[in-house]
């Protein structure tokens, strides 16, 4: 997958949220707080299939995550790298 082609290694997460979590620097305002949590919950809704995948992709966009289509790829290319272990 992409992100062991870049690393050269293959990463394997405790926690698959890990993989499409977001995360903030100290200096974040609170929208963009908001926006990180929003995120990451949907992230775990979708993870445990809570979520469908289009409604994530809209939260995704919704939130400015740039080329959402092309994250949930990597990240299905990464954990069916793993999976083929």
């Amino acid at each position: 997958g992409a992100i062991a082609e870049r690393t050269s290694q293959l990463w394997v997460p405790g926690d698959p949220i890990d993989l499409v979590s977001v995360s903030l620097d100290g200096n974040a305002n609170p929208a963009d707080i908001e926006g990180m949590v929003a995120i990451n919950s949907a992230g775990r809704q979708w993870l445990n299939d809570e979520m469908p995948t289009d409604t994530y992709l809209d939260y995704l966009e919704f939130y400015g995550i740039l080329n959402p289509y092309e994250l949930l790829d990597e990240f299905s290319e990464h954990v069916e790298l793993v999976t083929s272990y």
